[in-house]
């Protein structure tokens, strides 16, 4: 009898052992979620700071800021296909409509034409 009880205690600390384990992984798992989560959080404001900085109708400068390329580079990236443009004043790019258009567009410039530009989102 008294070897069964024991038995029964042993069982029964290994059992809280195992549960006080459990619970420490996911305390810590939850901890580095919080964090990543917070940290994208961080690179989103960061992110959505720059591109609210810029006017709604940008100029070539603003397209070379974008696209982190010095002008002959934008000039080729203008020409694309697809490149939004502002209809209403020339030489002008609607913001929005231009970073969609980066997103949707920087690995075939990358892969297709050697225009090496950052995606912003992917850093």
């Amino acid at each position: 009898m008294k070897v069964q009880k024991e038995m029964e205690h042993s069982i029964n600390l290994e059992i809280k052992i195992n549960e006080l384990e459990l619970e420490l992984i996911r305390a810590k798992v939850e901890k580095v979620v919080i964090e990543a989560y917070k940290k994208g959080m961080e690179d989103c404001r960061e992110n959505m700071k720059f591109e609210l900085t810029l006017p709604s109708n940008l100029k070539k400068e603003h397209v070379a800021q974008i696209f982190q390329c010095e002008l002959p580079t934008v000039e080729k990236i203008i020409r694309m296909e697809g490149f939004p443009k502002c209809h209403a004043i020339s030489a002008r790019y609607p913001r929005d409509k231009v970073f969609e258009w980066k997103n949707k567009n920087t690995l075939y410039m990358n892969e297709r034409l050697g225009i090496y530009v950052t995606n912003r989102e992917a850093l």
